[in-house]
């Protein structure tokens, strides 16, 4: 299955938005606020660091919209994945999964500009489907800090990575 990547505009968010339930809202942190804002609010955050860069960015399979993700690059060359979402019509069919390991592997048709050495992503703790990925993926469980459950794993280094 090939994803074709591209920014997220104004009639992707509506759609984005439309995928959500309520539970995925919770799980995403967004019973506040929706995609975009939560967009917003992460790439204004990373604005300030050196040697950052953010992506908002939706996937097409067969030209229909499948999966939608937010993640950036921190100036210690660790990008932070902070929200991913598959269509409910796609859902388990390893979307995320797939994502998850193009992030790994460095994949250059996400369109980053950035080199990173390490992958972060974090949960709450009720999301018991989206830790059992992370860790079937080989991710290590750093634990809670608080409000999320961690996990880290280390990239593929540029020159390593399958294309």
């Amino acid at each position: 299955m090939k994803i074709e990547w591209k920014n997220i505009d104004n009639e992707e968010i509506a759609i984005i938005n439309h995928w959500l339930s309520q539970e995925d809202k919770h799980n995403l942190c967004m019973t506040q606020k929706g995609w975009q804002q939560t967009a917003e609010d992460i790439g204004d955050c990373l604005k300030y660091m050196n040697n950052a860069e953010f992506k908002n960015i939706i996937g097409y399979i067969n030209g229909k919209p499948a999966v939608a993700l937010m993640f950036g690059i921190e100036q210690i060359k660790v990008l932070n994945l902070y929200n991913i979402v598959v269509n409910p019509k796609c859902r388990n069919m390893g979307i995320a999964k797939k994502v998850v390991l193009s992030l790994l592997n460095n994949d250059y048709t996400l369109k980053l500009t950035k080199q990173y050495t390490k992958v972060i992503a974090s949960c709450l703790p009720d999301n018991i489907k989206v830790q059992t990925m992370f860790k079937t993926l080989g991710f290590t469980d750093l634990g809670f800090d608080g409000e999320y459950i961690v996990f880290e794993k280390n990239a593929i280094k540029v020159d390593e990575r399958v294309v």
